[in-house]
Parts: C-alpha cells; structure tokens; sequence
C-alpha cells in the first residue's frame, strides 16, 4: 500500500486493530482489482453505495450493515458517483481468532458475509478508539489495546448473534442513562422510538422496563421534565411563553398551556403574572 492510496483516506494504526476512513474519495488500494489483506476485515456501511467484488459475485452493503472478510480473500471495491462513506476495520489475524475462541472453537469463514448492526456499541467503541489514536499521551497504547479488545469482541458478538445474559441491576444502569439522556436533551425532538432504541430495547419491553422501574411511563416523564424546566424559565421572565415552550420542547403554546395547567393547576400566563407580584 503506498501513501498515494491513502491519500484521501483518513488512519487510525495500532498493532492488532486499524480503522480506515475514506475522506471525500477513494482508497486508492480498496479499488484495486483482486486485491487481498493479510487480516481480518469488518467495513461498516454507512449508505448503500458501494459494491464489492469477490471473484464475480458484488456484494452491496445496505447503511448500517457490517460487510465481514477473512483474511487472504481476492476482493475489490467499486464506487458509485458518490464519494465513499464507510468505515473498515482490520483485526489482525491471530488477535482476532484468539478472542473468537472465547465463543466457538470452529473458525469463521466470512466470504462477504453482511450483519445487521443492532445498537450503538461499536459506534462509541470506534469512536473512543479514532479520539485515542490521535492523542500523544503515554496512556495511549494502553487504552488502544483494550479498545481494540472491545471493538473485536463486539463485532465477534454481532456475528455470532451472542446474547449476554440481562440482569437487573443492568436494567437499572439503562433507565438512569434514559433518564439522564431526557433531562439533557428535553428540548430536543424525543420519541417513545428514540428512547427505545438509545437502550436497545423494543419499545413495549421499554416502557415497562421504565415504568417498573420510575412509577412512569418514558413519555410522562418526559413531559414533566419539560414542565419542570419551563416553571424556572418563566420564573426568570426573560423569555416569551411562546419562546419558553419551544426550547422545552414543546410544539405548540397551545398544547404547551394546557399540560402546564394540568400539572401545575394555573395557565404559564397567570403563573408569571402571580410571580411578578
């Protein structure tokens, strides 16, 4: 591989896992033809716009698909119009079967194998791991080499379908971050499906999970924080009732008043007028 492949392509080096990037155009390797890689390779497919080629079969990789390789594999890329958006790891060989035989003795052969991604896991891992790689810290390599464990045991997870056993206690870890999640973002877009998804879980199996666990449901609370940051807003009396709702959250001064006034018994107009007194 020379420097002038990479030129549009973004790297992220250690020993035993690398990420690769491509920024605004091709790698000039993944296009070339009957091309192989000496280790294991897991592209994450973020649109549906690149085709790979193994032997005469393409493969075409939907957004949010993990396109999986064994190493020694005759492949190449082909480009649609569009630049490139994808992110390809590589395992090194030895590393990546060491940790794969935590879960199976057989080996995986992946011809082009395509794995749905099911949560946010490796996203963050991969991104902890991009934001590491750039820093000169002596606790770089370290913190590398646990990423790069993470990340590897993830994506073995992700194809071998593993279910880790759900506790209780981890059910309560979800809810606080849902919870810490709503209290941040309130006046951002949120539905029963955002919430669903950020903890992984179905949106039935969620709201019982939450109602379990706060004597509410998801949405309830949801709007009661709303409700809650609001009071302090219209206590400043900095800010329009109208401009007050909408950073709460809220998609109309209408709706807005009327929970305002089943919560609180009174309209946000007689609660400022009352606090102005």
């Amino acid at each position: 591989i020379t420097k002038e492949d990479l030129r549009s392509v973004d790297s992220f080096v250690h020993d035993t896992l690398s990420v690769f990037i491509p920024v605004g155009g091709n790698c000039g390797y993944a296009i070339t033809p009957h091309h192989q890689h000496p280790a294991y390779m897991f592209t994450i497919a973020y649109d549906s716009e690149s085709t790979v080629f193994i032997n005469k079969k393409s493969i075409n990789p939907s957004a949010n698909e993990i396109f999986c390789l064994s190493p020694n594999i005759e492949h190449h890329e082909v480009q649609d119009y569009l630049p490139p958006k994808y992110s390809t790891i590589f395992i090194e060989e030895n590393f990546f079967e060491m940790a794969l035989d935590y879960y199976q003795k057989e080996p995986l052969h992946l011809n082009g194998l395509l794995v749905k991604i099911k949560n946010h896991k490796l996203d963050s891992l991969l991104k902890s791991f991009m934001e590491t790689a750039e820093e000169t810290h002596p606790s770089k390599e370290p913190i590398l080499s646990h990423t790069a464990t993470l990340i590897t045991h993830e994506l073995i997870r992700t194809i071998t379908e593993h279910q880790p056993s759900i506790y209780h206690h981890s059910s309560n870890l979800m809810i606080n971050e849902i919870v810490k999640f709503i209290n941040i973002e309130f006046g951002s877009e949120i539905t029963l499906e955002t919430l669903s998804q950020r903890a992984n879980l179905s949106k039935n199996h969620f709201s019982k999970c939450f109602n379990d666990e706060m004597s509410i449901t998801p949405m309830e609370y949801l709007r009661s924080i709303r409700l809650k940051n609001a009071k302090k807003m219209l206590r400043s009396n900095e800010l329009s009732i109208t401009q007050i709702a909408q950073l709460c959250g809220f998609n109309s001064s209408s709706y807005f008043t009327k929970s305002f006034r089943e919560v609180f018994g009174e309209t946000p107009k007689v609660f400022v007028e009352r606090e102005k007194l």
